[in-house]
């Protein structure tokens, strides 16, 4: 395994970290990884360990304000930032692999950036789209810190918030919850306006949902208590394009592949990607 790590720049020059991890042979496919929030590239390990065995080259960046790249933590002016610094990720990932097939494969607030991303004006094409989790739904926070997350962006937009989340809710796997508690990587602050941007997202891809013209796979964990699957649901019924798959994982948390499911769900996007090897992007 070959593995490789260093910044881009994003559309404004933000320095973004990225992390790839490529097979010694020639890859067949790329799969590039969109986190979700608080997190970073670095928590997929157990995924890049099962497609580096099926001869997949993988390409993950942090957002800006995560990980390792620059930012305030947890912050954003606009949700443009984030599609932009997803632009540019793709971007690169592309110029570095041009003749090879680019599948995406993103979670929760990543998955919400990446579809609100394909139904505005991507640049970049897929050969498909994987959506675990997406944050389609509004999050299981107290609605009073909404309102009061809306109220701060108005007037003092960088305001540091906790984000609310039970983090015991990522995963039915104590091991997993353990090792995220003592992630010096991961945070769970989000500023005022990053909170309004998210919610705004939300309602602005559930709306475009018809205006997506890329193959999309779909999951979400039934018993998802920090983003409801039914905004899953909702936006899967209302996607046109007829490319289009949806599974729902019995008692499943908020990370299908950080869960006790994990081996299915890898086997599930294995079989998705096999079947849109030869999609031309």
């Amino acid at each position: 395994m070959i593995h490789d790590e260093g910044f881009f720049a994003s559309t404004d020059g933000s320095k973004l970290y990225f992390q790839c991890w490529k097979p010694e042979m020639d890859c067949k496919a790329i799969i590039a990884i969109a986190h979700g929030s608080g997190e970073h590239s670095g928590r997929y390990g157990n995924m890049v360990n099962y497609f580096l065995e099926k001869n997949y080259a993988l390409y993950g960046f942090d957002f800006r304000g995560h990980g390792k790249s620059a930012g305030q933590t947890g912050h954003v002016m606009s949700w443009q930032e984030y599609r932009e610094d997803l632009d540019c990720f793709l971007q690169w990932v592309r110029a570095e692999n041009p003749d090879k097939p680019l599948f995406l494969y993103s979670h929760s607030m990543g998955a919400q950036i990446a579809l609100d991303y394909l139904t505005l004006n991507a640049k970049q094409p897929l050969a498909a789209v994987i959506a675990s989790s997406p944050a389609l739904a509004q999050p299981g926070v107290s609605p009073m810190l909404i309102r009061l997350g809306k109220l701060l962006s108005a007037i003092w937009p960088r305001f540091a918030l906790q984000n609310g989340l039970d983090v015991k809710a990522i995963s039915r796997d104590p091991e997993v919850v353990r090792a995220y508690s003592e992630d010096p990587l991961v945070s769970s602050k989000i500023s005022a306006r990053f909170g309004t941007e998210f919610m705004a997202c939300i309602d602005r891809v559930q709306s475009n949902a018809d205006k997506l013209e890329v193959p999309l796979f779909i999951f979400h964990g039934e018993a998802d208590q920090i983003i409801p699957v039914a905004g899953s649901r909702r936006f899967f019924d209302k996607v046109s394009f007829a490319d289009k798959q949806l599974k729902i994982y019995p008692d499943g948390f908020h990370e299908p592949h950080n869960d006790l499911q994990q081996q299915e769900v890898f086997q599930d996007v294995e079989q998705w990607l096999n079947r849109h090897m030869m999609t031309k992007n």
